[in-house]
C-alpha cells in the first residue's frame, strides 16, 4: 500500500486526470464542504485562508459565498487545475510571509505532496499563532458503507470499482499525518471520522 501511496498518488492531478478529477471525481464529495464549514465557527472571525491543494476551488468558493469577509488564497501545483487567481506553487515551498493566515485548509490534497513533513512545517510558518489547520484526507479505515457513499458518485464504473481498493486503501493514515503534524509543530486533536464520507479530519492548532 505505502509503494502504491508513494509511485502512484504523490504528484499533482495534470492533464486527462486533473479533467477527470474536476468532472468525475471532485463532485462525489457531495456535501462535504457545506459541512465542513458548519463545523468550523473560526471561519466566522476569519480574514484569511489559505486552501492548499484546492483543485478546482470548490471548497473555496463556498466559503467566499457564506463568509464574504475571508479572502481565500488558494494554492495548487496542478497548472491544468488551477484556477485564477489561484496561486501556483508546492505545498513544501509556499510563497508568502510567516503568520500570514487565520486558517489553513487540506482537503484530500496532503496526500498528493512529495514531501508531506516539509508541507507541514510549511504550514505552520504560515499560519499565525492562535490559528488553525484542518486536514481532511481520504481515510483508508473507513469501512464499506462510507466508501460506498462516495463511489456513487463518481463519473464512471471503473472509477467505483478502483475507488476502495486502489484510492481509499493506499491513503495515508490518521496517525501518520498526525505524526508529521506534531513534528512540524503542530498540537494535534484526536481524528474525526466523517459519518457519510470515507475521510478523516485532523484538527491542528
Amino acid at each position: 500500500m505505502k509503494l502504491v501511496d508513494r509511485w502512484l498518488y504523490r504528484r499533482p492531478f495534470e492533464g486527462a486526470g486533473a479533467r477527470r478529477y474536476a468532472a468525475q471525481e471532485r463532485p462525489a464529495f457531495g456535501d462535504l464542504d457545506e459541512r465542513l464549514i458548519a463545523q468550523w465557527p473560526a471561519l466566522a472571525s476569519a480574514r484569511r485562508l489559505i486552501d492548499v491543494g484546492a483543485g478546482p476551488a470548490v471548497f473555496a468558493t463556498r466559503v467566499r459565498d457564506r463568509h464574504p469577509q475571508v479572502r481565500v488564497v488558494c494554492v495548487e501545483p496542478s497548472r491544468d487545475l488551477a484556477r485564477a487567481p489561484a496561486v501556483r506553487a508546492v505545498a513544501e515551498a509556499l510563497p508568502f510571509a510567516g503568520a500570514s493566515f487565520d486558517l489553513a485548509l487540506c482537503l484530500s490534497s496532503i496526500r498528493h505532496v512529495r514531501d508531506r513533513a516539509r508541507a507541514l512545517a510549511e504550514l505552520r510558518r504560515v499560519v499565525r499563532d492562535g490559528g488553525a489547520l484542518w486536514i481532511v484526507e481520504l481515510d483508508p479505515a473507513a469501512d464499506r458503507a462510507r466508501c460506498a457513499n462516495h463511489a456513487a458518485g463518481l463519473g464512471s464504473r471503473a472509477l467505483r470499482i478502483a475507488f476502495r481498493p486502489l484510492v481509499v486503501r493506499t491513503a495515508p493514515s490518521a496517525d501518520e499525518i498526525a505524526r508529521d503534524a506534531r513534528v512540524a509543530g503542530w498540537h494535534v486533536e484526536a481524528p474525526s471520522a466523517d459519518p457519510v464520507q470515507p475521510v478523516y479530519v485532523l484538527r491542528c492548532s
